[in-house]
C-alpha cells in the first residue's frame, strides 16, 4: 500500500481513512472542515486513481491495498 498511497494527496488519504470508517460524504466533509462538494472532488480523483466507479468498489479496493 505504501508505493499506492504515494500516488494519493494528503488531503485524499484523509478521505480515504474516513471512507474506510463508513463516514457518509457530508460527515467526511464535517470532519474535514470542508464542503461536501469538496469531499465529492476528492472521491472522484479516488475513484480514478484507483480505476473503480462506486463507493463500494473503492472500499474494497483499498481494503485488498491495505491488506498488502
Amino acid at each position: 500500500m505504501e508505493n499506492q498511497q504515494r500516488q494519493f494527496t494528503d488531503k485524499e488519504v484523509e478521505v480515504i481513512h474516513l471512507l474506510l470508517e463508513g463516514k457518509s460524504t457530508q460527515e467526511i466533509a464535517l470532519q474535514l472542515g470542508v464542503s461536501t462538494r469538496a469531499v465529492e472532488h476528492h472521491l472522484t480523483h479516488i475513484y480514478e486513481k484507483l480505476e473503480v466507479c462506486s463507493r463500494t468498489e473503492a472500499v474494497l479496493k483499498l481494503i485488498t491495498l491495505f491488506k498488502k
